[in-house]
């Protein structure tokens, strides 16, 4: 019976140290890592709402927390779409580029830019080989906020591969983004349809 009682309390004596440094100093502990996901969280929380100054604020506050490789990820897509979205679409490129490799949100939101810059043909290539090989059937949209969908992204792709100079690319990215959305009256993806369709690049 002793023994038990002893071998639990070294238990609770060994671990105990664990559990009081779990988010303490300047270490960057858990109590640093949830501070920064709340702020990521109220910035996408803010884009969704409209309040674009407002995300980008919190997005730059969970930027200057310790975060994980993850959170730095969403961070700077999230500022990136909230600059852009706040029609400062040059200034977003940086924080896209961070967050491209690993986010197909922060992807079409640099390609979108790129096409937006459109300093040398350059930046359409760009754009069309990061847009084609993502490609766009593989997109999810993890935030309701950015409107995003799989045929806009083909519709994007399309844009980027007409501007590339790649008339038959753009054309098959056009038919898919039109098949995907067949109910898009009104729509972007229904506008690029027919401006497609009017440069003689659409079935």
């Amino acid at each position: 019976m002793n023994r038990g009682k002893l071998a639990i309390l070294l238990i609770v004596l060994l671990t105990f140290p664990m559990i009081q440094n779990c988010g303490g100093g300047g270490g960057g502990g858990t109590a640093d890592a949830v501070v920064a996901q709340q702020l990521i969280n109220d910035g996408w929380a803010n884009l969704e709402r409209g309040a674009c100054t407002t995300a980008e604020s919190s997005f730059r506050q969970a930027l200057s927390e310790t975060l994980t490789d993850a959170q730095r990820i969403d961070a700077n897509n999230g500022l990136g779409w909230a600059i852009s979205k706040n029609s400062k679409i040059l200034e977003a490129i940086p924080y896209f580029e961070i967050s491209a490799e690993r986010s197909t949100e922060a992807k079409v939101g640099l390609a979108a830019a790129l096409l937006f810059r459109h300093q040398t043909t350059d930046d359409y290539r760009r754009a069309a080989e990061l847009l084609g090989n993502m490609p766009p059937d593989k997109f999810v949209s993890q935030h309701n906020g950015l409107a995003l969908s799989t045929a806009k992204v083909y519709a994007l792709t399309a844009l980027a591969y007409a501007f590339a100079g790649d008339p038959a690319l753009a054309k098959t990215n056009i038919n898919k983004a039109a098949a995907l959305d067949s109910m898009m009256v009104g729509t972007t993806v229904d506008r690029v349809d027919e401006a497609f369709r009017l440069l003689g690049w659409n079935d």
